[in-house]
């Protein structure tokens, strides 16, 4: 006789599948998604947006990992293995597919373990103060000129040792590289402060190795924790984790030093070392009631390491190797002009990969119709469905248009 007691104990979380082509380019409907493990056998089918319905599955602590079997008309199948999915929390396994091209080729993948189960690595010390700022004209980086302070579209991860130069590289969003991070390295059920202050420190180091040329212009950043950060182009996302990326991707700890430019390059530990943040701890502290700052500022500024310890924001984004600034002003129901014609321009593409967004006259009026788009491309997207576009929803929204016209160029479509 089942236990009724004992299922109502059982801790839960919830996982959707995003099967795409393209840097989620373009969506694959009607895809047949198998998720397997621990006494589950589950199927299901991607709608338009090429998403799963969101399921409830057993996780234990820290989580309970899954397989994802994936199969598409004229597509290779897939197979993920190490699906994680943490207690309380909303996982998203995005699945890359590939066109088949003859035979009946299988992809089979399996997800590294997270960062804080394993030992902790031992890495080359770096004095933060003692990295130069670049001179006025820096080595170019393979895909564009010197990109400064701006947040990058993409950057380059070599996945190897520096000077392994056949190691593959990944041409990697700048917002997925960094959400891909921090859910392989900061458990998703943290507390959002932890998670903010952990993020910063990701994106600041990053930001760092990029605008230093660290690695001479060859690459941007490794994909091993002996060097660098923990990266996975198939790691499991987070819903807690996306929010707080969306949120905070254009800021970055600013420099102690306050003649240098560069970002902080921002270590941290599982447990507290000198001078580096300690993660465990970071969750104690927002436990207690310290924000984000605060937490920073405890491990980099209390422990005598560096002086005042403060968030820079960004002057500004790329798209195309070019700077792009966002919408002047929050755009909203009543607003007009041409930043609400580009985001008009922006949705109609949109939706003609993602149909479950409706179209609309593009005339530069925000109306019902253009608030209606931005409100289901925000359920897609998983951002607050307000209606609104605000920094947030411009730059998802710029960053998938420019990814349809790059998909689009690539596959010689009009």
């Amino acid at each position: 006789m089942k236990d009724y007691n004992l299922c109502l104990r059982q801790k839960t979380g919830k996982l959707m599948v995003f099967v795409f082509e393209g840097n989620k380019a373009k969506p694959i409907n009607g895809a047949t998604v198998t998720i397997t493990g621990n006494n589950q056998n589950i199927t299901l089918e991607t709608n338009a947006s090429g998403q799963t319905k969101s399921v409830e599955l057993p996780a234990q602590e820290p989580y309970s990992s899954y397989t994802v079997n994936v199969t598409a008309n004229g597509y290779s199948s897939i197979k993920v293995d190490g699906v994680q999915v943490f207690p309380n929390t909303s996982g998203i396994q995005e699945i890359p597919m590939a066109i088949q091209r003859g035979g009946n080729y299988r992809q089979h993948y399996s997800i590294p373990e997270h960062k804080l189960t394993q030992p902790e690595p031992i890495k080359p010390p770096i004095d933060p103060l003692a990295i130069p700022d670049p001179q006025p004209q820096p080595v170019s980086r393979p895909d564009s000129s010197p990109i400064g302070l701006l947040i990058p579209e993409y950057i380059i991860v070599h996945c190897g040792a520096p000077k392994d130069y056949s190691a593959t590289k990944y041409l990697v969003k700048f917002t997925d590289y960094i959400t891909k991070v921090a859910c392989g390295e900061i458990f998703s059920s943290w507390h959002s402060e932890a998670l903010k202050a952990n993020i910063l420190c990701i994106i600041s180091y990053t930001l760092n190795k990029i605008f230093t040329q660290y690695y001479e212009g060859k690459f941007d950043i490794t994909c091993l924790i002996q060097f660098d950060h923990k990266f996975d182009p198939l790691q499991t996302t987070f819903k807690e984790i996306i929010e707080v990326v969306d949120t905070i991707f254009n800021q970055y700890i600013k420099h102690p030093d306050p003649n240098k430019i560069q970002p902080f390059l921002a270590e941290y530990r599982a447990y507290p070392t000198s001078c580096r943040l300690g993660q465990y701890k970071s969750q104690e502290l927002a436990k207690q009631g310290y924000k984000h700052l605060d937490i920073l500022k405890y491990f980099y500024e209390k422990q005598g390491c560096y002086s005042s310890i403060k968030i820079a924001h960004s002057p500004g984004v790329i798209f195309q190797g070019r700077p792009t600034p966002p919408p002047e002003q929050i755009l909203k129901e009543k607003t007009s002009g041409s930043d609400v014609r580009e985001i008009q321009v922006y949705l109609n593409e949109i939706a003609k990969q993602y149909t479950q967004i409706p179209k609309m006259t593009v005339d530069g009026k925000f109306g019902s119709a253009t608030k209606n788009a931005v409100k289901e491309f925000q359920r897609i997207f998983i951002i607050p469905e307000t209606g609104v576009v605000d920094l947030r929803t411009w730059y998802k929204m710029a960053n998938l248009y420019y990814s349809i016209l790059k998909y689009k160029k690539l596959n010689g479509l009009t």
